[in-house]
């Protein structure tokens, strides 16, 4: 109980970091507070103007602290990945199979680490083409959260759609 209360109060505060006129415009603004862990899943904002988006919500499992999450998000708008952590994260770190990490420090309040462009186009290449991710971050205490594996079984998919829904919104 306590961990889907916790969990429900940390979901809401991303996105309100996500969609707040600090939080940088690359992140994932489309997240919804009813998306499904562990899956892939596009959608579309006009907050700020059209944004389709993909995005993910990894469950950290028992194994983390007080069951850690996290939310991957490519934006087709921005052409921008970002990462959420628990509003904590200083340092975002993305694998793709056995490719090797690539890290980002551009994380604003609420633990919104973003990609700038060239290595967000790097990475959403090999997630087009690959099976799994694994991340990594490091948060604002000096500590470690994951890492968190993720699928990337329907990222494709969601992206297309992504790109598709982006294109006629213009």
């Amino acid at each position: 109980m306590f961990r889907s209360v916790f969990r429900s109060v940390l979901v809401a505060a991303g996105v309100l970091a996500l969609v707040s006129p600090m939080a940088s415009p690359v992140a994932a603004q489309g997240m919804g507070q009813n998306q499904p862990p562990d899956q892939w899943v596009m959608n579309c904002n006009t907050q700020r103007g059209l944004d389709c988006s993909v995005s993910n919500m990894i469950d950290g499992g028992s194994n983390n602290l007080l069951g850690t999450f996290l939310i991957v998000s490519y934006s087709a708008a921005y052409t921008t990945l970002s990462v959420v952590a628990d509003g904590v994260g200083k340092r975002a770190s993305l694998q793709v199979d056995g490719n090797p990490f690539i890290s980002t420090e551009i994380c604003a309040g609420g633990g919104i680490c973003s990609y700038v462009q060239e290595k967000s186009a790097e990475l959403l290449q090999q997630m087009l083409t690959g099976s799994q991710i694994v991340v990594q971050i490091s948060t604002q205490d000096d500590n470690m959260a994951g890492p968190f594996q993720q699928s990337l079984a329907g990222f494709a998919a969601q992206y297309r759609q992504a790109i598709a829904a982006q294109q006629r919104g213009r």
